[in-house]
């Protein structure tokens, strides 16, 4: 019966936490110096873009170089996970924050 309680109260408390996380694109595409279209296509349906078969490659890399491939696919997991309505764990949180 402890071991319940125990649990409920843990999920309530780290519920919060990653409920008030976003990833805001506009952010990311000013610290990557590209547009937010280009960061959009990063995260979004990539092939909805028409320039997806000409630019995706080197705005990934660019991307990349500049946020980090740790952070970038952090960030793209908390995107995915938001966008399907699954909850984030914490440690994802923190590591999309982080860079490491």
């Amino acid at each position: 019966m402890k071991a319940r309680y125990f649990a409920l109260a843990l999920a309530l408390c780290g519920s919060p936490a990653m409920a008030n996380h976003t990833i805001d694109l506009n952010v990311l595409a000013q610290q990557s110096g590209l547009n937010t279209r280009q960061v959009a296509m990063l995260f979004g349906a990539s092939a909805a873009y028409p320039e997806f078969k000409a630019s995706y490659v080197q705005v990934k890399r660019q991307f990349t170089e500049t946020i980090g491939e740790q952070r970038y696919e952090a960030l793209l997991a908390i995107y995915k996970a938001q966008q399907e309505g699954r909850p984030v764990a914490a440690a994802l949180l923190r590591q999309a924050e982080s860079g490491s």
